[in-house]
């Protein structure tokens, strides 16, 4: 049986730039899905946000609001106390699709700290983006998939590498070059880059 996927693209946000959205993308055309959910991780456990939870939530509606197959969720700030992952891919797990958690390459060593780390292969696929300087590898419980079809043929436990490296932009980069006064603006949606300025965020 086919099943369906829902792909989530979690993160701090912290602020969400065009690097965010063309990893969200490039999944979107290499997995064949109609959207991509963007997951504001609210209260992560592992870094302090520079802008509140509020900030970064109205930030990544607008990044969103004029990008075709992008959708944002705010599932982790209805939740009370940290943001975890593995909660999220429960709380989208349903009987006909499987979820599948993007994940950039730089991510696959801190990932093996995550909560409940080996509950994952039971609950979704993961897929990773390859971020530039990078390595890749492979997460202990997850079986290789060669293509994306091989998500849709299991309900959960399969790691795919996607052929969409990830632009090498950062949100400490963006967050840097705005609090020494530089231009960020084209590393992020005109209207976030207003909304930064008209609320003083990330300014030293």
């Amino acid at each position: 049986m086919k099943r369906g996927l829902a792909v989530l693209l979690g993160g701090t946000f912290d602020p969400v730039h065009i690097g965010h959205l063309r990893a969200a993308q490039a999944a979107r055309a290499a997995l064949g899905v109609e959207a991509v959910t963007l997951v504001l991780s609210a209260r992560p456990p592992h870094r302090s946000a520079m802008a509140s939870a509020q900030h970064r939530w109205h930030m990544l509606r607008l990044a969103v609001a004029d990008e075709a197959g992008l959708e944002a969720s705010d599932i982790e700030l209805q939740r009370h106390g940290p943001s975890y992952a593995i909660d999220t891919m429960r709380a989208f797990a349903a009987p006909d699709s499987s979820v599948v958690w993007l994940l950039g390459s730089d991510s696959l060593a801190a990932f093996r700290e995550w909560r409940d780390v080996e509950a994952f292969p039971r609950c979704g696929h993961i897929a990773v983006l390859a971020r530039p300087h990078a390595a890749l590898g492979g997460l202990p419980g997850f079986r290789p998939a060669r293509e994306p079809a091989c998500l849709r043929e299991r309900a959960a436990g399969c790691l795919l590498t996607l052929d969409a490296p990830m632009l090498d932009v950062s949100a400490t980069d963006v967050r840097g070059r705005l609090e020494r006064g530089e231009d960020a603006s084209h590393l992020l949606k005109p209207t976030v880059w207003h909304y930064i300025w008209r609320h003083g965020l990330y300014r030293a």
